[in-house]
């Protein structure tokens, strides 16, 4: 009976057993009515604290999970401030329309004025036909290979663009040996790891476009991808980022 009763009574109605434990203010109650009267009556949300203080004898893996998520959060919300405070003045009329076009797509594109970054992104937006065309730098992971491809449809596919990537036609004599295990992976025994502000990664579908890859998503100047082989997976497996978006997720919705 004991056990039964470990909440004790209800603190606001003082009748009944208590079933209930606010996670904010700790009160505990009994029943739904009794919950919103401590809620009105405390101005409670009923949310746990976020930053609330706890002992280190009390602290546990679902603490240290909470607080892990709540740092990502605030990373998260200095890079959308960093987007939202950089002084349009400074950005060319050329970025200025790929950042917007950007952000109608959904997609939270930085650009940072007078960087090597900025100097290096050669993405454009063509109005005449409201496509975008990206800058793309791919890396394979454990060697020193790396590609850039300018000018990509944001509606091409991202196996349609590294396909010659993974034949031995494609390379010099030298590059051959270093790309042997992921010509014999193929597309399909790889995994693309897309560079976020974050100093993480975005997992994305090979068998998605530019477009959908980078939607919901935060690029710093041009979309930086890593190629890793999925026997390495693992490797990234705590590196590998979520946005936050308050964006609606809906790939019916996405131009053509």
């Amino acid at each position: 009976m004991e056990s039964k009763n470990r909440l004790g009574y209800c603190e606001v109605c003082n009748n009944d057993v208590a079933k209930y434990c606010c996670p904010r203010c700790e009160v505990k109650t009994c029943s739904l009515s009794c919950v919103n009267i401590h809620k009105k009556e405390l101005e409670c949300d009923g949310k746990k604290y976020k930053t609330g203080f706890k002992r280190l004898e009390n602290f546990t893996d679902a603490e240290m999970s909470q607080d892990y998520r709540l740092m990502n959060e605030f990373i998260e919300a200095v890079g959308e401030f960093k987007m939202k405070t950089q002084r349009i003045c400074n950005l060319s009329p050329v970025f200025r329309r790929l950042r917007y076009q950007a952000y109608q797509r959904n997609i939270r594109l930085q650009i940072l004025p007078k960087s090597t970054l900025n100097k290096n992104n050669t993405s454009f937006f063509n109005h005449k036909i409201n496509k975008i065309f990206w800058r793309i730098d791919w890396t394979f992971h454990g060697t020193d290979v790396k590609y850039t491809t300018h000018k990509v449809p944001e509606y091409q596919k991202i196996n349609n663009i590294v396909r010659d990537y993974f034949t031995t036609e494609f390379h010099d004599d030298e590059t051959k040996e270093k790309m042997q295990f992921y010509v014999s992976a193929g597309i399909k025994g790889v995994i693309f790891l897309m560079k976020t502000p974050y100093g993480k990664y975005y997992q994305l579908d090979s068998e998605d476009s530019i477009l959908y890859s980078l939607r919901y998503k935060t690029i710093l100047e041009y979309p930086e991808i890593l190629i890793v082989l999925s026997i390495h997976k693992d490797t990234f497996s705590d590196l590998l980022y979520i946005e936050n978006s308050t964006f609606n997720n809906n790939k019916s919705t996405i131009m053509t």
